[in-house]
């Protein structure tokens, strides 16, 4: 989506080389200008040495960022009772710290200029369900973490937006639905199921608006706004839903 406004583009993940390879080819295509760099690297978020030392040579290699989308992120759904201490851990390690390393990496970088912070939740990060409680947590403090940075970074013309997005058709989700509690899969697509163009449409209006909260897809909002204004509603419909699998 950057790459089709002309901006350099580089991205990391922990992907296999070939995974990468066709990301940075797909993203390489929409270029509009034949200077525009592309470039996708091998890295991993909860790695804060790392993180620091890749980023902080991007920075220099590409020029300060304009735009950082904090996008890695590792999911699923399992019943606190059958989680491990050390799949709880990764979660935050990736999810949160993740999160964190990279801003605190580029943001020397973005002072005195201005600049444009995406950081990642999910629906999960704003209601809390049946199964997430390693994923929710976990995003849950990604929107905390990003509305105390707002308040931070505005002095210094940075914007902070959190994406909120429900289900994405992605290969990530494919699998973790495999392993979903069913009435966790049950209570997820009532809140829709969005495909990658819709969220990253969403991400660039929010980041024209300066908007803080981003919720692509008209159901997820609706979702979000049922929450709010009637929350106790809102938890005996999902707890409605919990008894009906726990029956079956």
């Amino acid at each position: 989506m950057f790459a089709a406004l002309g901006a350099n583009v580089f991205a990391f993940s922990v992907d296999e080389p070939a995974q990468r390879e066709a990301a940075r080819s797909a993203v390489e295509k929409h270029r509009v200008r034949r200077e525009q760099k592309v470039e996708a690297v091998a890295l991993d978020v909860s790695d804060r040495e790392a993180v620091e030392r890749v980023l902080s040579a991007a920075a220099v290699s590409f020029g300060p960022p304009d735009v950082v989308l904090c996008s890695a992120g590792i999911g699923g759904a399992v019943y606190f009772e059958n989680l491990s201490f050390e799949r709880f851990d990764r979660t935050m390690q990736i999810n949160l710290y993740g999160t964190r390393h990279t801003i605190a990496a580029l943001l020397p970088f973005m002072k005195g200029r201005g600049g444009q912070i995406v950081t990642v939740s999910s629906m999960s990060g704003l209601i809390g369900l049946v199964g997430y409680t390693a994923y929710a947590t976990s995003k849950f403090a990604v929107v905390g973490f990003s509305q105390s940075l707002r308040a931070e970074l505005k002095r210094y013309g940075i914007w902070v937006s959190v994406l909120c997005p429900p289900q994405v058709a992605t290969p990530l989700l494919e699998k973790a639905d495999r392993d979903k509690p069913p009435e966790t899969k049950a209570i997820n697509d009532r809140a829709g199921l969005l495909q990658p163009a819709e969220v990253a449409a969403a991400i660039v209006r929010g980041i024209e608006k300066k908007q803080f909260l981003i919720i692509p897809g008209r159901r997820a909002r609706l979702f979000h706004l049922f929450h709010r204004l009637a929350p106790t509603w809102r938890e005996r419909l999902t707890d409605r839903v919990v008894r009906r699998f726990r029956r079956s």
